[in-house]
């Protein structure tokens, strides 16, 4: 039995299996062809040896690698050359995971780079660092009607602005595809406790749908969002970025997370041990990765310097989460809960061929 994933980038898995062993080859629909492509890779972040395979050319436009051995090793990172030319991902890379599938529950078109919405930056991005899918929003929800949901991988939530986004934008927007609601308190200067957002939560409610909201200090602290939570219990309510601020409120906003029920924490700007940390504190089923990609452009999850606190790549604090948790927390927390809350386990993304909802 063979299969090759779909995912829409350059490079995924080849697996093939004969009397219960499993072959891992690398496919490649990329730029670059010909008699002397080669895959150039390491492991778990590019460690040594650093190793070359041969690709070969099995049909137009698709290149599949010698067997790989993957045993003992959580990622291989690789680029594609044809000894003249390099297949570098913009210079970010590319990564594939060996038995995870990471979604990213806090993404954002319209950051820095190039393309429609910064879709191309975002699409760098994820690939560099073997992203499958994730959550989406932008401020703009009409800008949102632009994009072809099905060929993007990504979900996007409803920008909500209390007493402007209209109620019957909410309601058709939930029912065409999209995921959940997005609120900023801070950047549409309101506090996340007000009343003004009950009509929208109620319409979550009815729905089954989450709340991602963003948390920091003044407006966005967590002891508003809690009160939020406490009015709505059926609506889980995700604190975005588990609050952008001093420690002090990342405690309260887990203490929150530990009392109520239908809180949650993402993790976005969090280094890997504060991350093990939330793990500890509120439980594998009650955190979600997220990174806030791509605000920090193409390279967001691989930047150098670090830009996670000063002391992280994303890339790195992944490996880092995956080899200190066991592995059903590992899933749980690289995309298994995000999978649960927005209801994404079925076999079709659900705005497939419904493009420009909303007019």
């Amino acid at each position: 039995m063979t299969r090759i994933a779909t995912k829409q980038t350059p490079l995924s898995w080849f697996t093939s299996g004969t009397n219960g062993s499993t072959q891992w080859r690398v496919a490649y629909r990329g730029p670059l062809s010909g008699s002397a492509l080669r895959l150039h890779y390491g492991f778990d972040g590019w460690q040594e040896p650093v190793s070359e395979v041969n690709l070969e050319q099995v049909e137009p436009g698709l290149a599949v690698s010698e067997p790989i051995a993957v045993e003992g090793h959580i990622s291989l990172d690789c680029v594609v050359t044809d000894r003249q030319r390099w297949d570098n991902n913009q210079k970010a890379d590319y990564r594939l995971w060996i038995a995870f599938d990471p979604l990213d529950a806090h993404l954002h078109v319209n950051g820095k780079g190039s393309g429609d919405l910064g879709i191309a930056s975002l699409q760098t991005a994820m690939a560099s660092a073997g992203i499958g899918c994730g959550i989406v929003s932008w401020v703009n929800n009409v800008a949102l009607d632009r994009i072809e949901w099905a060929k993007t991988r990504l979900f996007p939530l409803i920008w909500v602005r209390p007493e402007d986004t209209s109620l019957d934008e909410v309601r058709s927007r939930l029912a065409s595809g999209f995921v959940g609601l997005k609120l900023h308190p801070t950047v549409d200067d309101y506090p996340a406790d007000t009343p003004d957002l009950d009509p929208y939560l109620e319409i979550a409610a009815e729905c089954g749908r989450p709340v991602a909201c963003h948390s920091a200090p003044g407006d966005a602290d967590p002891d508003h969002i809690r009160r939020l939570a406490e009015r709505f219990p059926s609506v889980p309510l995700l604190f975005y970025h588990t609050y952008l601020g001093p420690s002090e409120g990342r405690r309260r906003a887990a203490q929150h997370v530990r009392e109520q029920p239908n809180l949650y924490l993402e993790t976005s700007w969090c280094c890997s041990r504060e991350v093990l940390r939330f793990v500890e504190e509120v439980g594998p089923e009650r955190v979600l990765f997220g990174s806030d990609a791509s605000v920090d452009g193409p390279h967001h999850y691989c930047r150098h310097p670090p830009n996670v606190e000063g002391k992280e790549t994303y890339n790195d604090g992944l490996i880092a989460l995956i080899r200190a948790l066991d592995p059903k927390a590992a899933r749980q927390v690289l995309g298994d809960n995000a999978r649960r809350l927005f209801n994404l386990n079925g076999n079709s993304h659900p705005l497939n061929g419904r493009a420009k909802l909303i007019q």
